[in-house]
């Protein structure tokens, strides 16, 4: 059998996070700047979306990621037009930390950003593109960019102006920001904390720190104090991804430390799975901080120091969001411009609507949802409560209308 990754992608948003095991040591070569780089980011659907060039020829479209070991490809249909790229055949574990997914191992190949950034990495390809990521977020992505890539610098993540700034190490932290420990292992950035438990007692957990998960706060139910579960969970997916579907529970946690600042009623979700290679993560980590929560700060990643620079943003106390309609919308059709229910929580508005998985949305409040992205229609689910929804659907060729009042389930 080939080496091994353990990965998945999933979705509450969508968490992705890869784990190598037993590899090779190798990894990207670059030439270190003694200027800051910029690299402009899209924000879509809390992913971190990056332009990218494949040789300066072929453009891809990755997830930036901290939570990547390695740089993944979902689709080899790029790397096949060039010769000789393949080193060998390895193997990925999908989502389900158990099924065996067949990949290669490129040779090192160069991955450039416009003018501003080049340096030269392998890669990871699947054989067959296991994801549907690109139905959650609505538009094609190809992969995964570790951030792992840029350790020989300090990164500094500007959500709110849609830059990564990659600085050199002898680059001075502004003073506002305030410093945090963290621990590094196999590339990846993991924060050893305290959440406040249900019953109001604080339990120390450590959590990797995932610019790749599209979501707040993910727990491993069995990895933290039983009574860390909150009472108000509501049944939910957790992802598509490589090789098969997440299910679990989202509820809120009562607090989170992030440093010396706290965020409080965290929008969290709880995982249980329980393979041989999932009890080996839980010895790792118990759970993983998102974007939903990272985009709150403006934020400082030193890899070689193993430190992480806090200070928050205008965004710090705002509401955290989450869908009041009990429902997951993905795209469909070859454009993604086809907009799908993928999966309804029994007992949400949604459902008691009559909406049900595979039914199609056709019209929005009146507005036909091709003048919508999908991020706008989430948007709409996530208003306050009492906010009614009037939809035309369509299923099996059939269109009805429905409508529901928003309300909140955790």
């Amino acid at each position: 059998m080939g080496k091994e990754i353990s990965c998945w992608v999933s979705r509450i948003a969508i968490a992705i996070f890869c784990t190598w095991v037993g590899a090779d040591a190798y990894g990207a070569t670059s030439n270190l700047s003694a200027k800051s780089i910029k690299i402009p980011f899209r924000y879509v659907q809390s992913f971190i979306l990056v332009d990218v060039q494949i040789e300066r020829l072929l453009p891809l479209k990755l997830i930036f990621d901290t939570g990547a070991e390695h740089t993944i490809l979902f689709d080899r249909q790029v790397t096949d037009l060039f010769e000789n790229i393949y080193q060998r055949e390895i193997k990925v574990i999908g989502s389900d930390l158990q099924t065996e997914l067949p990949a290669l191992l490129s040779v090192p190949v160069s991955l450039s950003f416009g003018k501003a950034f080049q340096y030269q990495t392998p890669l990871i390809i699947l054989q067959e593109n296991n994801t549907s990521i690109s139905r959650i977020i609505g538009e094609n992505v190809h992969g995964i960019l570790s951030a792992s890539n840029f350790s020989n610098y300090l990164i500094q993540i500007d959500y709110s102006g849609k830059w990564i700034y990659l600085h050199p190490r002898s680059e001075k932290i502004p003073d506002a920001f305030h410093k945090v420990d963290l621990n590094m292992y196999k590339n990846k950035p993991y924060l050893e904390t305290e959440i406040a438990l249900a019953n109001g007692t604080r339990q120390r957990v450590q959590l990797l720190i995932d610019t790749g998960a599209s979501l707040s706060l993910l727990l491993y139910r069995d990895s933290t104090d039983r009574y860390a579960i909150p009472e108000a969970l509501v049944p939910a997916y957790l992802g598509s991804g490589l090789g098969g579907l997440l299910t679990g529970y989202v509820g809120r946690t009562g607090a989170l430390q992030m440093g010396k600042y706290v965020l409080r009623e965290v929008v969290s979700h709880y995982m249980l799975v329980e393979t041989p290679l999932a009890k080996a993560e839980k010895q790792v980590k118990n759970g993983l901080i998102g974007n939903l929560v990272l985009e709150r700060f403006h934020v400082y990643l030193d890899y070689l120091s193993s430190k992480l620079y806090l200070k928050p943003s205008k965004k710090f106390d705002a509401e955290m969001p989450y869908d009041k309609s009990g429902m997951l919308i993905i795209c469909g059709g070859d454009d993604l411009q086809r907009y799908m229910v993928g999966f309804v929580v029994p007992g949400s508005p949604a459902f008691e609507a009559g909406i049900r998985e595979d039914d199609e949305i056709l019209r929005v409040n009146g507005m036909p949802v091709s003048m919508l992205s999908l991020g706008k229609v989430n948007g709409l689910l996530q208003k306050r409560d009492g906010k009614r929804i009037r939809l035309l659907m369509r299923r099996d060729g059939s269109k009805y209308k429905c409508s529901f009042m928003l309300r909140s389930m955790i």
